[in-house]
């Protein structure tokens, strides 16, 4: 998946640039490709599988991509090891960039992510290579909630 490299490539130069990334989902499909912003990301797992979906419909509604072929969200998140304390309220978290993909016709899904270092003033400084599992190994719940979506509005359109 040349074009998911290309794109963590870019959220990596913007992050180290900007010092943040905006939550955002590009689609590419068999008539064109499109980025999407998320104008809101939920606090809660629930609340992030409904603004997916809704990202989703109004990707139908309004990108005219055709039949989805790639999905690729990119966001940042807190990580941490101890599955008993939420990664928000764990003094130990880790900053990352994560890069999560699907190929819509393969579900096939993969992930990236990046832990970010920051100097004491709170400027981006590196972005360390931290976890790709292999291909197919990561089965998640957000991007499938953003095909779900487009594919509910995508068969009224055509």
């Amino acid at each position: 998946m040349d074009e998911v490299k290309k794109i963590a490539e870019i959220a990596k130069a913007l992050m180290l640039r900007d010092g943040y990334h905006a939550p955002i989902v590009f689609v590419e499909g068999t008539n064109g490709k499109v980025a999407v912003l998320l104008e809101s990301f939920g606090n809660t797992n629930g609340e992030r599988v409904r603004d997916m979906m809704k990202v989703g419909i109004k990707t139908a509604i309004e990108c005219h991509v055709g039949e989805l072929e790639l999905i690729v969200f990119v966001n940042e998140a807190w990580m941490n090891k101890n599955p008993d304390v939420l990664p928000s309220q764990d003094p130990k978290r880790q900053e990352m960039l994560m890069i999560h993909s699907l190929d819509a016709r393969t579900q096939d899904e993969d992930m990236q992510g990046f832990e970010v270092i920051r100097d004491p003033k709170g400027q981006v400084v590196n972005l360390l290579d931290w976890y790709h599992p292999a291909s197919g190994g990561i089965k998640g719940n957000l991007l499938q909630a953003f095909q779900e979506g487009y594919q509910t509005v995508r068969p009224i359109l055509n």
